[in-house]
């Protein structure tokens, strides 16, 4: 088995093809094929190749998914994992050099998830980003024009209003996105919505973030990676402190689902019964309304992978 580390930036990428060779390619279209060129020229074929990288945001997109199109397959790597590779070396040097031989080997450890995303899911993904930003600007702007109308009547001089224009064209943008929300991927995002307390926005964000329900082979996993799994110290038969969210997994999830599990405990009678049952065991609001969450995830999970709607019994 071939295996290879690509540390992935803005403009180019550094290739580790072993512990002594890295190559550096563009972070183009053309830099991709040269890329694909020299991996023929040293007969790697696909099905015996492993290729992984972090995942960086935006900046490996491109890679994976022209990668994907060849049909070579590229794990996606949390970058936490190879800092920890990185850190735990005699020598912590970090270049992108480094990185790549560090992604290289943490891919021995079989650390990483093979990307599948396909070009449906990463237009969702594009379209629930873009929302997120506009949501982010339109809460500043709220910040902004309360702080001036307070200006305003310190200095005793009337308000002058220069915001509220820009908050209305913001609205109006955010519409026109959740109406494009449900044209991409529709038949999954109809059937997380059959789950009471998911709605247009967490099924997007769902699809977008996740992909592929079949890359995770639980719903632990799929729990961990949304970052709601418990962490607990524990040193022989001591375990010291109370467990708590690991909140290492994917924050935008894991806030939507929050706000989701709050509608579905007053929707779902057995989500309500378990929400209460944990008040009474004398669990504070917030901790019960996460173990609601996670209950949430488990729900998803199971839709989702069985392929049929949600009925309440």
């Amino acid at each position: 088995m071939n295996t290879i580390g690509i540390d992935v930036s803005k403009d180019t990428f550094h290739a580790a093809f072993s512990d002594t060779e890295v190559q550096i390619f563009k972070n183009t279209r053309s830099g991709i094929q040269k890329f694909i060129e020299i991996l023929i020229e040293k007969s790697f074929v696909a099905h015996d190749t492993e290729i992984g990288c972090e995942a960086t945001g935006v900046y490996h997109l491109l890679l994976c998914s022209e990668l994907k199109k060849a049909s070579w397959t590229i794990k996606v790597i949390n970058p936490l994992i190879t800092h920890r590779m990185i850190s735990s070396s005699l020598r912590s040097v970090k270049t992108d050099r480094h990185d790549a031989i560090a992604i290289r080997k943490t891919l021995f450890t079989g650390a990483g998830y093979a990307y599948l995303d396909t070009p449906e899911v990463l237009a969702l993904k594009t379209l629930v980003q873009e929302r997120d930003a506009l949501c982010r600007m339109k809460a500043e702007l709220k910040l902004r024009i309360h702080a001036h109308k307070i200006k305003a009547e310190a200095a005793n001089l009337p308000f002058h209003d220069s915001f509220t224009g820009t908050l209305k064209l913001l609205s109006y943008e955010m519409r026109q996105i959740e109406k494009k929300l449900c044209e991409y991927v529709p038949d999954t995002q109809k059937l997380l919505r059959s789950i009471p307390g998911v709605g247009l926005m967490t099924s997007a964000m769902l699809v977008a973030h996740i992909g592929d329900i079949k890359r995770f082979s639980s719903a632990e996993k799929l729990t961990a990676y949304i970052g709601l799994d418990c962490r607990v110290h524990q040193s022989g038969i001591s375990i010291h402190g109370k467990g708590y969210l690991s909140k290492r997994g994917n924050r935008h999830l894991r806030c939507m689902l929050f706000n989701a599990a709050f509608i579905a405990r007053q929707k779902n009678p057995d989500l309500k019964r378990y929400f209460e049952k944990k008040i009474s065991e004398g669990l504070h609001y917030t901790k019960a309304l996460c173990a609601v969450e996670r209950k949430l995830v488990h729900l998803i999970y199971a839709v989702w992978t069985r392929g049929t709607p949600f009925e309440n019994r």
